[in-house]
């Protein structure tokens, strides 16, 4: 049984998951819903609604489905055409348009050669896809090979904190060298952002509390030593409390605070506008 795969006229995202499944003779059956596949389109909808993404703007296309399963949105699908379930977590639906594509990244789990993730993102960007990468200091060796065969057009670097911290972050651990070398990478060669987000955090001892001034200085100051220099786009992010954390939410005052330690270490810090 072929793939069902839902677009529209002039779609630029539908004609590459188009082009990919015709190189690889991936059986499939068009509907295109400004056309004959307008009616067969409403069924499958009703029938699948609680499924589908969609916006203010509407659904987005490309849609394929297996027969069992469900796949939106150009990078998602051509992620589960080219490697199966083994790019599950690095690659979601994509928020942006115009040409541009995100909701990658590479610190979803250890990944020592990315092959996959190379392949994907050096068709994206044959075909014409501007692509937005994030990265946190995970998989070193991986980004340091994207970023040298030039796969990407921007990074944003999420910095969780010190490399001590970052289990109790994020529930995964980071060694301080592999941070140190992920941020070493950073260069003008490339457009890219550091973003410190300014999160709630499970200390070792049970407590709960935000990243601490003090600790967001650490991190701009381990930048600084990493890069050789004081002047890289860094944005501070207030992050919303989270609900199941019995903690207040910061006045936006506080962030004022985390700035001033961090210019110490990074003359362009900024507070990211929520």
């Amino acid at each position: 049984m072929s793939y069902q795969l839902f677009s529209v006229t002039g779609c630029m995202r539908c004609k590459i998951v188009k082009s990919y499944m015709d190189e690889k003779n991936i059986a499939y059956e068009e509907y295109d819903i400004n056309s004959h596949g307008k009616e067969p389109f409403k069924i499958f909808y009703r029938e699948n609604r609680p499924d589908i993404f969609r916006t203010e703007d509407g659904i987005e296309f490309p849609i394929l489905f297996t027969g069992d399963n469900l796949f939106q949105g150009v990078g998602v699908i051509l992620a589960f055409l080219m490697a199966d379930d083994r790019l599950y977590g690095f690659v979601k639906r994509s928020s942006l348009s115009h040409g541009w594509i995100n909701g990658l990244n590479i610190w979803a789990k250890s990944l020592p050669d990315g092959k996959d993730l190379i392949s994907l993102l050096g068709f994206m960007k044959d075909q014409g896809l501007m692509i937005q990468l994030e990265a946190d200091g995970r998989n070193p060796l991986l980004l340091e090979t994207i970023l040298k065969e030039n796969l990407i057009h921007r990074l944003l670097f999420y910095l969780r904190g010190p490399s001590r911290i970052y289990e109790q972050v994020t529930g995964m651990g980071l060694d301080e060298d592999d941070l140190f070398h992920s941020l070493s990478l950073l260069n003008i060669s490339f457009e890219y952002q550091i973003i410190l987000p300014v999160s709630a955090i499970i200390r070792k001892n049970g407590d709960v509390d935000y990243l601490t001034p003090e600790e967001a200085a650490e991190s701009a100051e381990l930048v600084e030593k990493a890069t050789g220099s004081k002047k890289h786009p860094f944005y501070i992010k207030p992050v919303i409390r989270m609900k199941r954390f019995n903690i207040p939410e910061l006045s936006a005052s506080v962030f004022f605070k985390y700035r001033t330690k961090c210019r110490r270490h990074m003359l362009l810090a900024e507070i990211m506008e929520p």
